[in-house]
């Protein structure tokens, strides 16, 4: 596998001894794995900026009751325990690190599964629609994906992009294993990740669900529109307006878990 730096961490593998004491162990990378797969379908679950892959795993969970494994790989630059190390690790990533991480996920999931699906929130559904766009999925599913980012926040990036310092944020009103803190550079990153995202979605020609939320307060509810306008292949919208923005750990994260799995499920049996 090519060198990631920071590295990220597959849900396939084990987490390497050198690094085993330096994560969250909430926030380790999962697979969730059903022997008696006969649809041998996967669906490989990206978790958001700043997150761990505990924030997916109710998507993971919900996958595997209607029988498709789960796999969350930990991204470059998260998941460190440690202030010194989330601040260091976090503001080395790079767009192409982010992407290649998950196209090496992707490759693996290809070497077991011939069904493979891609579920990301609000980053990692950013994230999610690049792989897409690259047509290295069989579906795409997201949550509040972070293709546009309000336009505060892609000012003061702009103004702030040449230092690197790290902001204080307030923290979920829910467990979620995440930083508290947002890196000047690493902002950066989620900036151009956003738009490399919306640049590429007509090349989306695989099946795409959008869940989100019409009361989120970080990521607007006009991408929806800006998704289904430009994607070539089937689409379909769920609006669950209980929710904030970690829709997959708020009020509705049964239903919201249970409409990605049921979509996905869909999609392997019309394909079959």
């Amino acid at each position: 596998m090519p060198l990631i730096d920071p590295p990220y961490f597959s849900g396939f593998e084990a987490i390497p001894l050198e690094y085993k004491n330096k994560l969250w162990s909430d926030g380790l990378p999962w697979y969730y794995k059903n022997e008696q797969n006969k649809a041998n379908a996967v669906v490989i679950c990206l978790h958001g900026f700043t997150a761990t892959p505990y924030e997916v795993s109710p998507v993971g969970r919900a996958c595997l009751q209607l029988g498709i494994d789960g796999v969350a790989p930990l991204l470059p630059g998260h998941g460190y325990s440690q202030m010194a190390e989330q601040k260091k690790e976090f503001s080395k990533i790079t767009k192409d690190i982010m992407f290649e991480a998950i196209r090496q996920e992707i490759i693996q999931a290809r070497k077991h599964y011939d069904f493979v699906g891609i579920f990301g929130h609000s980053m990692g559904g950013a994230i999610a629609l690049t792989m897409a766009s690259e047509g290295l999925v069989d579906a795409c599913t997201v949550t509040a994906p972070a293709i546009q980012l309000p336009l505060r926040n892609e000012i003061l990036m702009g103004l702030l992009s040449w230092v690197n310092i790290s902001i204080p944020k307030n923290p979920d009103n829910f467990y979620n294993p995440n930083y508290l803190f947002e890196n000047s550079k690493a902002a950066l990153v989620l900036q151009r990740i956003a738009l490399h995202s919306r640049q590429y979605l007509a090349k989306i020609t695989c099946p795409t669900l959008v869940v989100h939320s019409h009361n989120d307060p970080l990521v607007n509810s006009m991408v929806v529109k800006l998704i289904e306008e430009q994607v070539k292949g089937s689409f379909e919208a769920v609006w669950f307006d209980e929710s904030g923005h970690v829709m997959t750990l708020d009020v509705k994260s049964k239903e919201v878990s249970e409409a990605i799995a049921q979509f996905l499920a869909n999609q392997i049996i019309w394909r079959w």
